[in-house]
């Protein structure tokens, strides 16, 4: 999975580098009337509700847009208390040049989560509280649209490809008991993968 990751941070750096002298060149109408950078918040799975970031780039045309979506919350599923952050960076390819529309989505997803576990049966037969940790990295492909200019409306669908854990290691509070748990049931992930389904409102702007 690391070489994955640096692989994928190689090219983010490569594709900002080569993109660097057509943001220098002068904005002509096409460009300024596509308001290129865009602000909005995602709902779906799995992100559950994300902040969104996205600027779309002079690169073929102004078909090529950098995107950027966080989240952090907290959460109760199945009795067990669960704080996680996930970020994903990538690009999105519209089929026409004007930024909007449909298009082809390529992204990295990380995704690290903390639960708590209560009344949890150890390996050496006691029963008390304790932590673990979920941590896994995805490459997704995605299909988007994106309607309207100012204020716009998105809607995106597809798949990440991973390897996600089937358990979680559970240590009690002391460190000294360890056990195996089954990852509770969170939106959307599945041991071979995650499906990707989101809409999306924003405001573009400059």
């Amino acid at each position: 999975m690391k070489s994955k990751n640096t692989n994928f941070a190689w090219l983010c750096c490569i594709l900002l580098i080569f993109s660097q002298p057509l943001f220098a060149q002068d904005d002509d109408d096409s460009t300024k009337s596509i308001k290129p950078l865009r602000i909005g918040v995602k709902i779906g799975v799995p992100n559950i509700i994300t902040a969104n970031a996205e600027y779309v780039t002079p690169l073929l045309g102004n078909r090529v847009a950098l995107a950027v979506d966080w989240m952090s919350l907290s959460k109760t599923v199945d009795e067990t208390s669960i704080n996680y952050n996930n970020f994903e960076i990538g690009t999105n390819i519209y089929f026409n040049k004007k930024g909007k529309g449909l298009y082809g989505g390529l992204s990295y997803f990380s995704f690290d989560g903390e639960g708590t576990f209560t009344e949890t049966e150890f390996d050496n037969g006691s029963v008390e509280d304790g932590t673990g940790k979920i941590e896994f990295n995805t490459i997704n492909l995605k299909l988007g649209a994106k309607l309207g200019r100012t204020f716009y409306f998105r809607i995106e669908v597809g798949y990440g490809f991973g390897d996600i854990p089937e358990f979680i290691v559970v240590t009690n509070n002391d460190g000294s008991q360890t056990t195996s748990e089954d990852i509770p049931e969170i939106p959307g992930i599945e041991t071979s993968g995650i499906p990707n389904f989101n809409f999306g409102i924003g405001f573009s702007f400059l």
